[in-house]
């Protein structure tokens, strides 16, 4: 796939611990580009955590600013967005997303997804004594929409940081 405008955004979905942010801030840096966690962003907006926002407002809050978050992003400005998790749960964030910019999902096993958020306990979502477990529930349930909305697929089960970035770059040539 060739990017027809160069401002277009490289914009990534993909399974929570799949490396968005890890593969986001390194390609931002190749490319030159800024980088923007969506996680991150609502955080600072909110002056919460996601967590917090999801005990104290609920999910259908935290959907509802998401939501607003990617209308924003409908505008192609050469920037690196990783999204959060659950961005495809709205058809509408997505559509927005494509308007501005190519979207590459980084499909990553639930073993990989499992050992990269072994120790990390911010996830509201996986607040449940079997991680893997939930993981696989989920991702059976999301991989379909990845699946359905990624213009680019990137297996990154097997691939450090550096070589998914270099595969971004030749198959979005950007």
């Amino acid at each position: 796939m060739k990017i027809k405008n160069k401002d277009k955004n490289i914009v990534l979905i993909g399974f929570m611990g799949s490396g968005k942010t890890s593969v986001g801030k390194r390609l931002s840096l190749v490319l030159k580009r800024e980088f923007i966690d969506t996680d991150d962003f609502i955080e600072k907006r909110e002056g919460m955590t996601i967590n917090e926002i999801f005990k104290e407002k609920g999910e259908e809050e935290f959907r509802k600013i998401e939501r607003e978050l990617y209308k924003r992003f409908s505008t192609p400005k050469k920037k690196i967005i990783a999204t959060g998790g659950g961005v495809i749960k709205n058809s509408a964030n997505i559509a927005n997303l494509k308007k501005g910019g190519v979207i590459v999902y980084l499909k990553s096993s639930p073993e990989k997804i499992a050992q990269n958020l072994k120790f990390d306990n911010t996830r509201p979502i996986l607040q449940v004594d079997d991680k893997e477990a939930k993981i696989r529930e989920l991702l059976a349930q999301r991989e379909p929409f990845y699946n359905k909305y990624a213009e680019i697929t990137i297996d990154v089960s097997n691939y450090d940081i550096d070589h998914t970035v270099d595969k971004i770059i030749e198959l979005a040539k950007v």
